[in-house]
């Protein structure tokens, strides 16, 4: 609820029985985006995002965050020499279970929120772990598969907003046998159609390349992916047989190396990541 919202409902309101029944529906909030769009967004609680970014805490963790959104940014928007490809779909994977992914993907979406005339949706696109979701507290509400399954009807039931002004959520949707299919169908490539826009940047919290075809399925529709790879227990031949998948797909392929260990900082390196 906005401001104005707000302070209306302090003024003082004629006496009136209450209305019987449920409530109708609150209006869904419209965020703009470039080229005159809109991103619907569903009229709820703002999700707790900022007490959970470790970059809050930690200086040095976020200084690593910036070195990596720069080329991710760079990427997304046809600035890289190293690509020519650009596109606002950014697919956050890895290998095998574990390496840090989810916690990677959160961080990036908030530092790149930061960013002046930047929106981030970050989308839990991991419908068996649902890590983001459940690290958010979003996990029982509806989302990607309900949205793919056509049980909502639309973006504005299921996009949350966050306490940073920039950044949104779309949770994964309760668990269903029939995701593997829903992501493969054409209504996973016309929903990521829709968040075409030159102003949002959509990070895929996406599952590990190895275990499921989910994330297969997604690699040939993002426009870029980060692969991410754990210090220490990464193996030679699971990072190979990653990046021989990947070949196929049109994205653009980098690979962040994670959990490394920080000179002169033991808890640092006991407890968070590096790049």
């Amino acid at each position: 609820m906005g401001i104005i919202e707000k302070a209306i409902g302090r003024l003082p309101q004629q006496e009136k029985p209450e209305a019987a029944g449920p409530q109708p529906p609150r209006r869904p909030l419209p965020v703009r985006m470039g080229g005159g769009k809109t991103l619907p967004v569903a009229d709820v609680a703002p999700v707790a995002v900022k007490a959970l970014l470790a970059i809050e805490q930690y200086p040095a963790l976020a200084r690593d965050i910036r070195f990596l959104k720069r080329p991710v940014l760079a990427r997304v928007f046809g600035m890289s020499r190293s690509t020519s490809r650009s596109g606002n779909l950014v697919m956050i994977t890895s290998d095998t279970p574990q390496t840090g992914k989810s916690f990677i993907s959160l961080n990036l979406g908030g530092s790149l929120a930061s960013e002046q005339m930047t929106r981030v949706l970050l989308v839990d696109a991991d419908p068996v772990r649902r890590t983001q979701s459940t690290r958010l507290g979003v996990d029982a509400r509806p989302g990607l598969l309900e949205l793919l399954a056509g049980e909502v009807a639309g973006l504005s039931e299921v996009v949350m907003p966050t306490d940073l002004p920039s950044l949104f959520v779309l949770p994964a949707g309760k668990s269903r046998p029939d995701a593997t299919e829903l992501f493969s169908s054409p209504r996973m490539a016309e929903f990521l159609g829709l968040l075409a826009d030159p102003d949002l940047v959509v990070l895929l919290d996406a599952p590990p390349l190895l275990l499921t075809s989910e994330g297969r399925v997604l690699a040939d529709l993002a426009h870029h992916t980060l692969v991410v790879v754990e210090a220490g227990r990464s193996t030679v031949s699971d990072i190979a047989a990653t990046v021989e998948l990947l070949k196929s797909t049109p994205a653009g392929l980098n690979i962040v190396l994670n959990k490394s260990p920080m000179r002169n900082s033991p808890r640092y390196r006991d407890y968070y990541y590096s790049y």
